[in-house]
């Protein structure tokens, strides 16, 4: 979502596409020509960001222009989240296939691996509300939603799940995670703590 101007970016994997959608409903193709992907989407500082394969891809909000492709060496860059302190502004990006978090500094393309997981990696937030947190969720059978720390390069299990094939996550103005899953074609609140949980959005299809 690109508040300036109530647009959506969407990422059209089908296509090598990235597609705007207006205030006013009217779909345009904004970029094109994507060898890979895309997958996940950000924004920064009138920049939009896409994970491509295993380069990241930088394009300019104004008029399309392509001004960034970084190879990081990955495999399948799946999610993407951003952070900024004193020390910069940040993409975090998952990799699905080898199973790895990557993080990239915009300001001179300082690159690292932070960690590796046991699970397959989908989507990533990071939590305003707790300083230096990234959350991820997982693909396959009952999967776990892990907690990064990105300080200590550290992860653990946030919650184990019911749910298979976890894609996307987000958070709402009361700090629930909003989680899409495959196996229910829904969209599940968890509380902050992830004590409860309750499906508000169903009867999608494959949401990410």
């Amino acid at each position: 979502f690109n508040a300036p101007d109530n647009s959506y970016f969407i990422s059209n994997s089908g296509n090598g596409q990235i597609l705007k959608l207006d205030e006013d409903q009217n779909l345009s193709i904004f970029a094109s020509n994507l060898e890979n992907g895309p997958h996940g989407l950000e924004i920064i500082n009138n920049v939009l960001y896409a994970c491509s394969g295993g380069r990241l891809k930088g394009y300019d909000l104004e008029n399309g222009d392509q001004i960034l492709n970084f190879d990081t060496g990955g495999t399948f860059l799946n999610g993407i989240t951003q952070y900024s302190d004193a020390s910069g502004s940040y993409l975090f990006l998952t990799d699905f296939t080898a199973k790895k978090l990557y993080r990239y500094r915009i300001e001179d393309e300082w690159f690292s691996s932070i960690c590796d997981f046991p699970r397959n990696p989908n989507g990533i937030f990071a939590n305003p509300m707790y300083n230096q947190s990234l959350y991820v969720v997982t693909w396959g059978n009952n999967a776990p939603i892990y907690e990064v720390d990105f300080a200590t390069e550290e992860f653990y299990t946030a919650t184990t799940t019911e749910l298979n094939n976890l894609d996307g996550i987000s958070i709402d103005e009361c700090g629930n995670y909003l989680i899409s899953a495959w196996s229910t074609n829904a969209i599940h609140r968890f509380s902050n703590d992830f004590s409860q949980s309750e499906i508000i959005v169903n009867q999608l299809s494959y949401p990410a």
